[in-house]
């Protein structure tokens, strides 16, 4: 290992500015891991409420960050026949207190590592599989979205919602994408949505109607939280599924009971982890997020910083301002770790 290579730590759970950057610990690898020369690293609003001890697993303290990062292969454990040094690779979304990404060199389980396809960039590469398999696995695994459905996805100009875009237009389905910014939306019609719905555009509820043929909203990918529900849901397709991803609004979904039960719609919380840890699902939206970027699919990038500017890099992941991943490059790391 290299002897500057640097993590980023946090000894104590807060903003980011607990954050620090410090020597790469040079443990032996364990059974099934591997261990590779970051290059590029993506930021997550997880990775936010992991730092703050809000997330679905919490650190053991002190404690690495990130779980998408891309590089080339340093290391592997014995048990390893996957991959080899020298390889491209990404990691793929995991949450463990035992490994984080985030640094100029990484650890992880070969089972959460994919081959980064030749036709991206390793800051493309660090910025795929997040917002695609949530997407995926929201449209094809807790829900069913089929050709032709409309589909809603509030804040829609977040990363998770630019992928839920695209993943529902490659599945045939109608599109309709919200946002608190009138700039944003073409941006949102190039990523694929049917329609948007910003301030001074036609109402939500006639959006709905018009995009869906009078049908409803069959799905819904909801970050917002928070009264977000009460919005749409007079206008749910019979039976449709709405996905609760995260609380953007800061305050728990509140569900209109009513409303609800007269569409015989379902409310589910949706978490990509859950999905993820089963190893065929894992594999099944690995290939169709791999074939889906060898057909051309590509993640919108919103700004890259250089490592020494992680925290800024977070304060503009707060600010909502960009569109599209954040991305930190990393130093160009030095040597090759021979194979274990």
């Amino acid at each position: 290992m290299n002897t500057h290579d640097r993590a980023v730590v946090f000894h104590e759970h807060g903003g980011p500015e607990v954050l620090k950057f410090e020597p790469a610990v040079d443990r032996p690898l364990r059974s099934g891991e591997v261990r590779f020369a970051v290059s590029a690293f993506a930021l997550n609003r997880g990775d936010l409420m992991f730092l703050r001890g809000e997330y679905y697993t919490i650190p053991e303290l002190p404690s690495r960050l990130g779980s998408e990062a891309a590089g080339i292969v340093t290391a592997v454990a014995p048990d390893v026949t996957d991959f080899r040094v020298g390889d491209r690779v990404s990691s793929l979304p995991f949450f463990t207190v035992q490994h984080g990404v985030q640094g100029t060199t990484a650890t992880v389980p070969a089972d959460y590592l994919a081959p980064t396809p030749e036709c991206l960039d390793d800051i493309e590469a660090c910025s795929i599989w997040m917002q695609y398999l949530t997407a995926y696995f929201a449209f094809q695994g807790a829900s069913r979205v089929e050709e032709e459905d409309t589909v809603l996805v509030t804040a829609a100009a977040s990363s998770a919602g630019l992928g839920a875009l695209q993943v529902a237009s490659l599945l045939g389905a109608r599109t309709i994408a919200t946002t608190r910014s009138t700039a944003k939306a073409e941006l949102l019609r190039a990523a694929g949505a049917t329609a948007v719905v910003h301030p001074g555009s036609r109402s939500l509820a006639a959006t709905i109607h018009e995009v869906s043929g009078g049908r409803g909203v069959a799905v819904a990918f909801d970050s917002l939280g928070g009264d977000s529900l009460n919005g749409y849901a007079e206008h749910l397709a019979p039976g449709a599924t709405v996905l609760g991803l995260g609380m953007l609004s800061g305050r728990l979904p509140t569900i209109p009971m009513a409303a609800m039960c007269r569409a015989e719609a379902v409310f589910r919380p949706f978490s990509l982890f859950n999905h993820m840890a089963r190893a065929d699902e894992r594999r099944s939206g690995v290939e169709f997020v791999r074939k889906a970027v060898l057909a051309g699919l590509r993640p919108r990038i919103g700004a890259t910083f250089a490592f020494q500017d992680l925290v800024a890099a977070y304060h503009a992941m707060e600010s909502n301002r960009h569109v599209g991943k954040i991305v930190v490059r990393c130093p160009a790391s030095e040597g090759v770790e021979n194979s274990l």
